[in-house]
């Protein structure tokens, strides 16, 4: 198996590393602001250990978060994504916190192959076709378990692995407000702000996206946005100026008054 993102094509690889790495959406959001004072990862990795930068007791946590956040946020080439110079950008931008949040969310998918399958298969394909709207620990484990007959290294999870891996996963759906708060199980649809929108759009464009590619990323079907909504989401730029979009006819004419780095500096004021 295979998956192609911006530019290349790669074999699909299921590994548990969630379950230790956790989403520890909090220490991400760290790392990603020291980074912009160190710009380099050794130097982080040397000061999150000698001035205990997370807090954290142990160093076998610690070793999973600088994991996590090599594996999520240093290997964006791969994706397409904005680097995490940018992230630093809009992290102390301002950007609202909950956009500060939802950015975040797709570089989780594209890092980790088991996760963005299973959000594939039982977040966007049920709500789409609107065949579940709940989701709990035991579908998952039921999911992992047919995974497992096609991926030899998955049949040999144990019970209780795949139990810890699939409390991550709705961990992960919880913290992006993408299932209801704990005890309920229901499945909802994240509402992507405006800013959350124009950071990929603006990106994209950066990168010599054309509006109608722009338009039909894949990144969108990640946040459940259909092509109505992203056309909301344009003209709301429209209006604040952070951009000019007219649609008339055939013709489209999008043009960013900004690079990401000047909106994420002056086009919020």
């Amino acid at each position: 198996m295979s998956r192609k993102c911006s530019g290349g094509v790669r074999l699909i690889k299921y590994e548990s590393g969630l379950t230790n790495e956790g989403v520890s959406l909090h220490e991400m959001v760290k790392l990603i602001e020291l980074y912009k004072d160190v710009g380099d990862y050794r130097k982080l990795r040397t000061k999150v250990f000698s001035e205990n930068y997370l807090g954290k007791n142990s160093d076998s946590r610690i070793e999973n978060i600088l994991r996590a956040f090599k594996k999520r946020f240093l290997s964006s080439d791969d994706t397409g994504f904005p680097p995490v110079k940018n992230l630093s950008f809009a992290i102390d931008s301002d950007l609202p916190e909950e956009s500060k949040r939802q950015i975040l969310f797709p570089y989780y998918l594209f890092s980790d192959d088991l996760l963005r399958t299973t959000y594939d298969e039982l977040v966007i394909e049920s709500m789409e076709k609107r065949e579940r709207l709940a989701i709990n620990n035991a579908d998952i484990v039921d999911f992992l378990k047919e995974l497992g007959k096609e991926h030899k290294n998955m049949a040999t999870w144990s019970e209780n692995s795949k139990k810890k891996w699939a409390t991550r996963f709705l961990t992960f759906l919880r913290t992006f407000d993408i299932l209801e708060k704990y005890p309920e199980n229901k499945l909802k649809k994240m509402y992507v702000l405006p800013e959350t929108f124009a950071f990929f759009a603006l990106w994209l464009a950066d990168n010599g996206l054309p509006f109608h590619r722009i338009r039909s990323y894949i990144l969108w079907r990640l946040y459940l946005m259909n092509t109505e909504e992203v056309l909301e989401r344009t003209y709301y730029g429209n209006k604040k100026d952070w951009w000019y979009f007219e649609k008339a006819g055939g013709i489209i004419t999008f043009q960013p008054k900004y690079n990401l780095e000047g909106w994420l500096e002056h086009g919020l004021e």
